[in-house]
């Protein structure tokens, strides 16, 4: 499992650290493809599009949205329908030679098809793909990543079949049977067979499990985003189910940690296993997400859902939408017989007509008549009484128009106050740039 989730996963999928000595990268891919999920190149490459694409039902391999039993294990049995395009997004992101690199993307500018991808994990992200600058350190990268590990890759997809019998059938067996002497059917089976099978299910229940809102046990969160469907789990059993990996939510937005969490006590068994690595000098520059970072991203979350509550909630008509009522005007509408029975009165320099709350105020009818037509400002801020926010809240919703007696600075001050926060963050959100995760804004 740690070879898996540290080697296949942290380190080639998501380049969160760099090893110090070669033997290691050979022995995470010896060892994870005992997990029979195929070779490093093709299932990084598709983690990687999954991570790109999480709301796209046709180009991640495991998307929620085709079903849990597909996006479990189905995904491993069903040919994709989209297979030029996982072709090309391998290619594009583990190429074995240079010259195919250069052919493919020559193709694919041929065809103008979209389907060339760029790279958005190994050197720069792809959104600084236009920036020639950031573009000609992306070629740096790569290039350093051709020669440190497309000979490693090409060997491990060659001999991975050859890998996978001597891990999972061989030496189980033979460990068996002349260690624990016993048989070599119950070698074949539960060290070999079932082991590789359970932590398959481990394996895949990140993908599954973890991105489906509707199974309540699992205790589903969104913290961070929840423009996609990863979830943070917090049940501690579905995070020992997934091996310390149940944190989709947190992963999603910051790939590149080679952590689930940021927690210090979260169970992780990969990210203290890379951690003693750090300390034992094989591994180095273990990438660790600022907390600054998160808790913002946490914060802009939480205002999200804020926002969208307070959408939904009836605060009155914005003071900018109320017309202008002059004094006079306001007096003829106070004279009305049309009106006689309703008590208007004006707070701030906004008139409310509270006549659907007269019957329920807490004074009497009596005090509120005897504020019809004038001004309650003072009374109503403490004066008679120092009404609560949940008053004032109220009150707004029976806003009709504002007194246009030439004193309008506290009337534009609320305005600044009530709606100013709102028009800012829609500007914000209209010029922002569009990012895939938190690591690439």
């Amino acid at each position: 499992m740690l070879a898996f989730t540290a080697g296949y996963h942290k380190y080639f999928a998501h380049n969160s650290f760099k090893i110090r000595f070669n033997v290691l990268k050979y022995i995470f891919a010896i060892v994870g493809s005992s997990c029979g999920l195929g070779s490093i190149r093709w299932w990084a490459a598709l983690h990687r599009a999954h991570h790109r694409f999480t709301e796209d039902t046709e180009r991640d391999p495991y998307s929620i949205k085709r079903g849990f039993l597909y996006s479990h294990y189905g995904w491993l049995l069903r040919k994709p329908k989209v297979t030029k395009f996982y072709t090309d997004f391998l290619e594009q992101e583990f190429p074995l030679n240079k010259g195919g690199q250069e052919q493919q993307k020559l193709g694919s500018e041929e065809k103008g098809d979209g389907s060339s991808i760029r790279n958005e994990v190994v050197g720069l992200n792809a959104d600084f793909d236009q920036d020639n600058e950031f573009a000609a350190e992306e070629d740096i990268c790569q290039e350093e990543y051709n020669e440190s590990l497309k000979s490693l890759l090409a060997w491990q997809q060659r001999t991975y079949v050859f890998w996978f019998v001597i891990t999972t059938l061989l030496i189980p067996v033979l460990v068996t049977r002349f260690v624990c002497h016993d048989s070599v059917m119950h070698g074949l089976l539960y060290p070999g067979i079932l082991r590789m099978f359970l932590c398959q299910q481990s394996l895949l229940s990140t993908e599954s499990v973890c991105h489906l809102k509707h199974i309540q046990v699992t205790i589903p969160t969104q913290p961070f985003n929840d423009k996609n469907s990863s979830q943070n789990c917090q049940n501690p059993l579905v995070s020992l189910l997934t091996y310390g990996q149940s944190y989709q939510n947190y992963h999603h937005e910051f790939p590149h940690d080679y952590r689930c969490d940021n927690g210090f006590l979260t169970y992780d068994p990969t990210k203290w296993f890379l951690w003693t690595l750090e300390k034992m000098g094989v591994v180095y520059e273990l990438c660790r997400t600022p907390d600054n970072l998160v808790v913002h991203l946490n914060l802009q979350q939480r205002q999200r859902i804020i926002n969208r509550t307070k959408s939904q909630l009836n605060w009155g008509t914005p003071i900018s939408k109320l017309p202008l009522i002059s004094p006079k005007d306001f007096k003829n509408i106070i004279a009305s017989s049309a009106n006689k029975d309703r008590i208007y009165i004006v707070i701030q320099n906004i008139i409310h007509d509270i006549t659907p709350f007269m019957d329920q105020h807490p004074g009497g009818v009596q005090l509120l008549k005897a504020s019809h037509g004038k001004d309650a400002t003072t009374a109503f801020y403490g004066g008679v009484y120092g009404h609560s926010t949940a008053a004032v809240n109220l009150l707004a919703t029976m806003r009709i128009g504002i007194l246009n007696n030439g004193n309008d600075e506290e009337v534009w001050k609320r305005v600044v106050t009530e709606e100013g926060e709102v028009a800012e963050a829609s500007e914000s959100r209209n010029g922002q740039a569009q990012y895939h995760t938190a690591e690439a804004a």
